[in-house]
């Protein structure tokens, strides 16, 4: 007989699913993995949008050519093997032999090639390195060579990253579409494939296992290894309440929550979960200012932001828990390799006076500031009301424009001014594993209409960031990194609002769960039998 917590559980589980409009009857769900993702998937291209959730829906489909293991460790994927010149100019990738697409194609070096191109228009990296190659071409189906102008150090890190644009391998004939023009066919060779028919935007997205994906022998190791699918579907249930999401776990009627909200943790307690923190550089919040229209476009009204910020109450609104957050003005993330306090202006420290000087030097003429406001994940509509009224209390007027996260994303590449759609500032987050990268953190990149949206314009500090590259040592790494910091902070292509770190919960008759920084993956995953309903 069940109890009230577990009938309350139940109902609220099953209610969330029903308006998603899924059968919880529909499918055998012993073999289906359920998950409740951080975010709606609402676009299917990984190289028109950096959204995360477009990338772990990246990470299902499509293979990539190196990975990334447990230990940060560039891993090889679909390379069977690869060779570099000795004055590093000429690189050789040869394809492991197994590699189909889900239409039954084998995978080839053309398709290689052109995917990897359509990549490069739209990553910083992509860019970089195709900015350096005199020539890259197959010398047979399973062979690409690659070759460079100028040495290029940092080829296997661009090649098995998971963040921002990845370099998915898709179909010659997919991968020669604009990288401005969003693909809806999800043809792609990696161990999972993409239920169209069942895909509901704001509902549900369903995944199949490929059954003739070939995995490499090696062990699963975060991104890296054999990708063994244990189940027979994976199914994406977008239960945006949070509390729903956590009862719904604890009543069995899902497997996985990524992301759960720090308030109902406490409701798992003694129920068959584990609850873990699987990233240990985490996530860090960013205010994003639109860099073209006025009044961020000055940089004193930006300092003004910098000044106003208070990170620990902004986090506080957002979690709540101060053992899973932690204040960081540093760009590239606290307990990096390349954490800093270079640059950082002396005896920092929050004023909002100093703010409200500034934002009146910028020629602010207190036209309402256009807020991105999005409402469907809870600790960012939170954190969008405290932005707004710590704009108010330094003499800005608002104007709050709500939508969900999906929505935010397509507004935000909106080009206009905010009184003709576009927009003045909005909040967003990056992994960390990103982030404290100086060329995988788009939003630190300054190169003009090529930047992320904002669109920060600086040819000193992005050639900066160009040089990263190039470094030939870990200490001139190092030199460097501090140097784009404390241009940054003259700059200020977003300010930095702390680092939190979200736990995931699931089901304790699930093995095999991965950890993956700024990521999550969902092969490798068996689902034992429930030891209760």
């Amino acid at each position: 007989m069940l109890n009230r917590r577990q009938f309350v559980g139940r109902s609220a589980s099953a209610v969330a699913l029903a308006g998603l409009g899924v059968s919880c009857t529909r499918v055998d769900t012993r073999n289906t993995l359920r998950i409740v993702p951080y975010a709606d998937l609402q676009a299917l291209d990984p190289i028109v949008t950096t959204i995360g959730i477009v990338q772990r829906h990246a990470m299902m489909v499509y293979d990539f050519l190196f990975a990334r293991d447990a230990d940060g460790m560039v891993q090889p994927q679909m390379v069977e093997s690869w060779d570099r010149s000795a004055d590093g100019l000429s690189w050789t990738f040869r394809l492991r032999e197994g590699l189909f697409f889900h239409d039954g194609a084998p995978v080839t070096a053309d398709d290689v090639i052109a995917s990897l191109r359509r990549w490069s228009a739209r990553d910083a990296y992509g860019r970089q390195i195709f900015a350096v190659t005199s020539r890259i071409a197959s010398d047979d189906a399973r062979t690409v060579r690659w070759q460079l102008d100028r040495p290029y150090g940092l080829m296997l890190q661009a090649l098995s990253k998971t963040g921002g644009p990845v370099p998915a391998i898709m179909p010659e004939r997919l991968a020669e579409t604009s990288s401005t023009a969003p693909i809806r066919d999800t043809t792609g060779s990696g161990p999972f494939r993409f239920v169209d028919a069942e895909w509901i935007p704001g509902g549900v997205a369903v995944y199949a296992r490929n059954d003739q994906y070939v995995p490499r022998d090696e062990p699963a190791s975060g991104a890296a290894g054999g990708k063994r699918v244990l189940v027979d579907r994976v199914e994406w249930h977008n239960i945006r309440d949070p509390q729903s999401a956590v009862l719904a776990l604890a009543a069995g009627e899902v497997d996985y929550v990524e992301n759960p909200t720090a308030e109902f943790l406490p409701m798992l307690r003694g129920e068959d979960v584990t609850i873990v923190r699987n990233d240990p550089l985490g996530t860090q919040g960013m205010l994003r200012m639109n860099h073209l229209h006025p009044p961020f476009d000055n940089p004193l009204a930006r300092q003004a932001l910098l000044y106003l910020i208070d990170q620990r109450r902004y986090l506080q609104a957002m979690f709540g828990n101060p053992d899973m957050t932690q204040a960081c003005n540093e760009f590239f993330v606290c307990g990096s390799q390349l954490g800093s306090t270079v640059g950082i202006p002396e005896g920092f420290a929050p004023d909002r006076e100093k703010a409200r000087q500034l934002l009146a030097q910028s020629g602010y003429d207190g036209r309402p500031l256009v807020i991105l406001h999005p409402t469907d994940i809870q600790f960012m509509n939170l954190a969008t009301l405290v932005l707004a009224d710590d704009l108010r209390s330094i003499g800005a007027k608002v104007d709050l424009q709500a939508m969900d996260f999906g929505a935010m994303s397509s507004r935000r590449a909106n080009r206009a001014a905010p009184e003709a759609g576009g927009w003045h500032i909005g909040l967003t987050y990056w992994p960390g594993v990103d982030v404290s990268d100086p060329v995988a953190n788009s939003p630190m990149q300054a190169n003009c209409d090529a930047a992320w949206p904002g669109w920060p314009c600086d040819p000193a500090h992005q050639a900066l960031i160009d040089s990263y590259a190039y470094a030939q040592s870990d200490a001139e790494r190092q030199t460097i990194a501090d140097q784009i910091q404390a241009s940054a902070f003259r700059l200020l292509p977003y300010i930095p609002l702390g680092l939190w770190y979200n736990p995931i919960a699931y089901r304790n008759n699930l093995q095999g769960v991965l950890s993956v920084p700024g990521s999550s993956v969902f092969w490798n995953i068996a689902k034992a039998p429930a030891s209760r309903a």
